[in-house]
């Protein structure tokens, strides 16, 4: 990114933060954002699509943080809705009963859980999303880690 184009997104970053306006200074603090920012994209818009998102990222960090935030909230929902249903209805572990979601996940009753992740479902998000999208089909059960690793080690699967 150009010295001057940095000089912009700071100048903006900084006008973003101005506090203790009377509402018409609020509204004309606005409006130069507004141009600014838009100053900005017309600077951008030739740029490699990462460039632009790095750039939009650095002006607005508040917009990134909450981003993020939502996306943690809905990645814990679809968590919480997939464990439970393959645990008939609580989320804990079909074979101890352990109850800690952050220690619980999907266990492919028949084995090959490292073929699938192998494919395209390489994230456990993906994946929670495949199984709901597919309508949850057969073959999966919630364990908790110390009960994956026991079934592994019982069946074969720790080479």
């Amino acid at each position: 990114m150009s010295s001057w184009l940095n000089e912009m997104v700071e100048h903006y970053r900084a006008m973003k933060k101005t506090r203790d306006l009377s509402s018409v200074e609020q509204r004309f603090l606005e409006e130069k954002l507004r141009q600014l920012w838009w100053e900005i994209r017309q600077e951008i818009k030739s740029l490699p699509k990462a460039e632009q998102m790095r750039v939009y990222r650095g002006a607005h960090p508040e917009k990134v943080r909450e981003q993020i935030s939502l996306q943690s909230i809905k990645q814990s929902i679809l968590k919480d809705e997939v464990l439970s249903h393959y645990s008939d209805g609580k989320c804990v572990c079909v074979r101890c009963g352990f109850s800690d979601i952050s220690a619980l996940s999907i266990d492919h009753i028949e084995g090959g859980g490292n073929r699938q992740r192998k494919g395209k479902l390489r994230t456990s998000t993906s994946f929670y999303n495949w199984l709901k999208k597919e309508g949850y089909p057969l073959g999966y059960q919630t364990l908790c880690m110390n009960c994956q690793f026991l079934k592994r080690f019982e069946n074969g699967e720790h080479n």
